[in-house]
């Protein structure tokens, strides 16, 4: 499946930047594919470890000294070579080393630019569904995957045509004619079912059907599940569970905040901050901070600095990190069509997660007169607040009431509604918001 992150890759191949590149995400969003396919297209030789499913290979990295490693690597390819295949000996200049699931040898994360400069493997690839703090992550050429956005759905079932389209009329301000933004009224309704894990997406396209994606939405929480069990040293597997089961409740209620005692009566802040911190940070849920009024003048410098955390003094909603998950989820709380809170819940989830992609902070305001706005973004140095809709009503007083405390230049409501611009109002379909 074509990503739009493929283009990062190709900046990285062509240019003198030559850092290792590390790609990170969720497990399910395609990392692997992304780099493998990437890889087969523009070099000859591609040296893949998978530190998951072979673990022995760890045994590579235990040298401290990278020229040593280096070596070690080398033998191991050249073996795999003589055993598999009858083809030409590697070259420096024409091959690529991924390395898969760093985390099950952390060692490696550690050696990564050392192993570059021997000069053996001058290009690297490194994947990890493990968190990596910060701070390490600016020594690399760091490339986050998330699930498939709505623009990059379009791609993957044969609408592409579509893509350049919506651009156009996002920009101008201009109505789609109705034949084409009903067309993408429905494919978007198909998005949510579906959502954007590429395993999940496969399954629609092998099938042309939908039937069996809860069933395949079902298996991967599983996963997820067990993964996480796994690979938590703090035993909180079963609370991160519990986290997980209760997103959907959380979005069915009139006020998204979330709620501890949703998950069972007694619990408490100081119980599960930890687990739903886990659960973001392996981009499994998806959180949004509550910005109050006195933090409005600056709200520039944190979206710049993005150090939000979860809290005792902040109240905030969770979000699951793929819309198709919540879909399947919301569906076994009340059957589709949704309606109201529900359907509600389900939008907010999905623009969360297209402002994820796009490198939005998740933020939301109230103010204390309980004006609401669901979204606050930082686009070209100017506070942009953004409401969702369900349907084509989109009357509205927050956005008064935010006036009243801050400048700003428009605002966006995305609905069902064609695409104006009118009273300072940017309004943009649900289908365009991967434009933001």
């Amino acid at each position: 499946m074509k990503r739009t992150a493929i283009y990062q890759l190709l900046k990285w191949e062509q240019t003198s930047d030559i850092k290792p590149v590390l790609i990170t995400g969720a497990k399910g969003v395609g990392k692997t594919y992304l780099a493998y396919d990437f890889s087969n297209a523009f070099f000859k030789h591609v040296l893949y470890l998978n530190f998951e499913h072979d673990p022995h290979v760890a045994k590579l990295f235990q040298d401290e000294d990278p020229t040593i490693v280096s070596k070690n690597l080398l033998e191991h390819f050249q073996k795999e070579t003589e055993q598999n295949s009858e083809s030409e000996p590697s070259t420096k200049k024409s091959k690529v080393l991924i390395l898969d699931e760093i985390g099950h040898c952390p060692k490696v994360l550690e050696m990564l630019t050392l192993l570059q400069n021997t000069g053996e493997f001058p290009r690297i690839i490194a994947i990890s569904s493990n968190p990596i703090d910060k701070e390490k992550l600016k020594l690399y050429n760091h490339i986050p995957i998330y699930p498939l956005q709505f623009d990059e759905f379009l791609v993957a079932i044969g609408n592409e045509w579509y893509i350049e389209t919506i651009f156009t009329h996002f920009e101008s301000n201009k109505k789609m004619p109705n034949i084409v933004h009903n067309e993408l009224l429905g494919l978007y309704q198909l998005y949510l079912q579906i959502g954007g894990m590429p395993g999940i997406i496969n399954e629609y396209l092998n099938f042309n059907s939908t039937l069996n994606i809860a069933e395949q939405h079902n298996l991967l929480m599983g996963t997820y599940q067990n993964y996480l069990s796994q690979v938590n040293i703090e035993n909180d597997g079963f609370k991160m569970k519990q986290v997980l089961d209760s997103i959907a409740l959380q979005l069915i209620k009139e006020n998204k905040k979330f709620q501890y005692k949703l998950i069972r009566k007694g619990t408490t802040h100081s119980m599960y901050k930890d687990p739903i911190q886990s659960l973001a940070d392996y981009k499994y849920i998806l959180p949004s901070y509550k910005i109050v009024t006195e933090q409005l003048s600056s709200l520039k410098e944190m979206l710049i600095e993005n150090s939000f955390t979860i809290n005792e003094a902040s109240h905030f909603k969770l979000y699951q990190s793929d819309v198709g998950l919540l879909y399947t989820m919301l569906s076994k709380e009340s059957p589709p069509p949704f309606k109201n809170a529900t359907a509600k819940g389900l939008l907010e989830n999905y623009v969360a997660v297209t402002l994820e992609a796009n490198g939005y902070p998740i933020v939301f305001w109230e103010s204390e007169s309980m004006a609401k706005v669901d979204f606050m973004i930082l686009k070209k140095d100017e506070i942009i607040p953004i409401e969702t809709f369900v349907g084509t009503n989109t009357r509205s007083k927050s956005i008064s009431i935010l006036k009243q405390k801050i400048d700003i230049p428009y605002s966006i409501k995305i609905s069902a509604k064609n695409f104006d611009f009118s009273n300072n109002v940017k309004y943009i379909p649900y289908y365009a918001s991967f434009c933001l």
